[in-house]
This record gives structure tokens, C-alpha cells and sequence, in this order.
């Protein structure tokens, strides 16, 4: 295989549509894993899952986006104890939208070394 080759079609030689639908279900899948383990079962306990599925959310959690759920969990508390205030980790009302969305991943950081 050239570098020609292998710049073309990578590692696996998969069409650009696996890649695109690949993509698309490794969102999905951060999507159900911080909806349902993280917000719904770990920081609010309205849901209960088998460990093993726990497991398997906590894998993709930190596989996809690095978050510890002891640590999410505590800010997401911080979240709705102080509401819209500058102790909100993510409120846009005191960060202003475009910070919450775009240095949100900073905004995390500098929370958790508070908030657990």
C-alpha cells in the first residue's frame, strides 16, 4: 500500500458514508449516554439501570467526551442550586450564550475543581 493509497482511504478503506454514519451514531449513542446515565439515573436517580448497562454508559461518557460522572454529577447539582446565578457552571445568562457554547468545556474545568 502506498501513502497515495492510504492517505485515500485511510486505516480501513471504508466509503466516506461509513465514516459519515458512523459519526453520526457515535453523537447519538453521547446523546443517550449523558441524557439517560449522567442527567437522568446518576445526578437525578429517576432511573435505574443494570450495572452492566451503568458500566457500558460510563465507558462511553469517558470514551467520547472524558467526563467523570462523579464530577458531572456534582457540577450538574451546582447547576440547579444556583440557577441563572455566577455561580451557575453553565448559566447563559451569567457567561452569555456564545460562552457557554463554545468555552463550555472550560467552563466544566473551572467549576469541578469547586464543586466536588
Amino acid at each position: 500500500m502506498s501513502i497515495i493509497d492510504f492517505l485515500a482511504a485511510g486505516l480501513t478503506g471504508s466509503p466516506t458514508w461509513a465514516y459519515v454514519v458512523y459519526f453520526f451514531a457515535a453523537i447519538q449513542l453521547t446523546i443517550f449516554a449523558n441524557t439517560l446515565y449522567l442527567h437522568r439515573s446518576a445526578a437525578h436517580r429517576s432511573v435505574e439501570f443494570h450495572p452492566v448497562i451503568e458500566h457500558m454508559f460510563r465507558f462511553v461518557c469517558w470514551l467520547t467526551t472524558g467526563m467523570v460522572t462523579r464530577e458531572w454529577v456534582a457540577i450538574h447539582r451546582k447547576h440547579h442550586a444556583r440557577v441563572e446565578t455566577d455561580e451557575d457552571p453553565h448559566s447563559p445568562v451569567a457567561h452569555g450564550i456564545w460562552n457557554v457554547v463554545f468555552h463550555g468545556v472550560s467552563l466544566y474545568q473551572k467549576s469541578k475543581k469547586t464543586a466536588t
